[in-house]
């Protein structure tokens, strides 16, 4: 029994760990709806390539700042990039190897 309380309790810790491959994800399909270079987005987004980078790539999760310079950059309200955080892990994963 306890094997089955485990199993619950970890995944309700998961589905509270926000999901920020899906909002890379997001940004990334957005960004290349829009034609746009990484250097353009960096541009946009008037931050430091590096700060964009490692957002873009998951080296940190980045701030609220950066998203929102980042969605603004992609032409979103910030709410929308940030709706993908609770996209359920599996579909994210899914939709960027069929990429």
């Amino acid at each position: 029994m306890g094997g089955v309380a485990q199993s619950t309790n970890d995944l309700n810790s998961r589905a509270n760990v926000p999901n920020f491959d899906a909002v890379r994800l997001a940004a990334h399909v957005r960004r290349q709806e829009l034609n746009l270079t990484l250097k353009q987005l960096v541009q946009r987004a008037h931050i430091a390539e590096s700060t964009v980078t490692g957002v873009l790539y998951g080296y940190h999760e980045g701030s609220v700042r950066t998203w929102h310079a980042i969605a603004r950059a992609l032409d979103l309200p910030l709410g929308d990039l940030l709706n993908h955080l609770d996209d359920d892990a599996t579909r994210s994963t899914a939709s960027r190897t069929q990429r």
